[in-house]
């Protein structure tokens, strides 16, 4: 799960801003953000090859993932899928991917990076939020364990990164994201016809590439809570909710006053986009 900061009030506009001003760093893989509506089956990801850090941040990498195995020994160095660049070409999104770890990600994702190290390339996981879209019209919402190292007590959808897998070649991001879907929540009925990209942003505070994606589901918002128990990684949040459409566009809406991430903020523009 992306390891976001909270939004509340003042806090929310200030990041806001943050965004905004790092849209004008140069390189580092910061890009400005991509509204679309392009179907999964638009869209194409080719794996190539394996992303090497430069010799001076493969240190960091190095010391910077053992203070973290020293404050959390059971911490996984798992392969993630690195955005290496992307197009986009009418209802068509193309993405060249390489493969990654977590550790390099953790050593490249903080806001300065880019400053530190100028020369040099992130690891740029690529991120996947799902707007799970139930066949009774609303929205799975999560609300994050205090708990949880990642997003804690605040308002997010369901996603994860993504994976690649030992060989190159292509690679399909609606499998990657409906693992993620069933993984979390146990919703196993998302519509891949139906499914929608609606845009792609860059986390400019814990920097990497996010992809949303409108998931609609068959599965009433009801049936969703009361079978999500029998999910894997349910614990990840501690909460489930469910938000009408309606509600979700509203500015003022539940969502209001609450604590969120900057992915349910980015998730709310690209669907006022999509739905306008």
């Amino acid at each position: 799960m992306p390891i976001e900061k909270l939004l509340v009030g003042l806090l929310a506009h200030v990041y806001l801003e943050a965004a905004y001003d790092s849209i004008f760093q140069r390189g580092n893989g910061v890009f400005q953000d991509q509204a679309f509506s392009i179907p999964v089956d638009h869209i194409d990801c080719h794996l190539v090859g394996n992303f090497e850090l430069q010799d001076r941040v493969e240190e960091v990498r190095k010391s910077t993932w053992a203070a973290v195995c020293a404050k959390r020994p059971a911490a996984f160095d798992g392969a993630l899928l690195r955005m290496a660049s992307y197009r986009v070409e009418g209802e068509r999104l193309s993405i060249a991917a390489s493969r990654t770890r977590f550790s390099a990600y953790v050593a490249t994702r903080h806001p300065t990076f880019g400053f530190e190290y100028p020369e040099a390339d992130r690891a740029d996981p690529l991120g996947l939020t799902a707007v799970v879209l139930t066949g009774d019209g609303n929205v799975i919402v999560t609300k994050r364990s205090l708990l949880a190292d990642q997003n804690p007590g605040g308002l997010y959808l369901i996603g994860g990164y993504a994976e690649p897998r030992e060989s190159d070649g292509p690679l399909d991001l609606f499998n990657e994201i409906a693992r993620e879907v069933e993984e979390e929540i146990a919703v196993r009925d998302v519509t891949r016809s139906e499914a929608v990209a609606v845009g792609l942003a860059y986390d400019p505070v814990f920097c990497h590439p996010e992809l949303f994606l409108l998931m609609p589901s068959e599965s009433t918002a009801a049936d969703i809570l009361s079978g999500a128990e029998a999910a894997a990684d349910r614990n990840e949040a501690s909460e489930l909710l469910f938000y009408s459409v309606d509600d979700i566009l509203d500015d003022n809406g539940p969502h209001k006053n609450a604590a969120v991430t900057w992915s349910f903020i980015k998730a709310r523009k690209f669907l006022q986009l999509h739905w306008r």
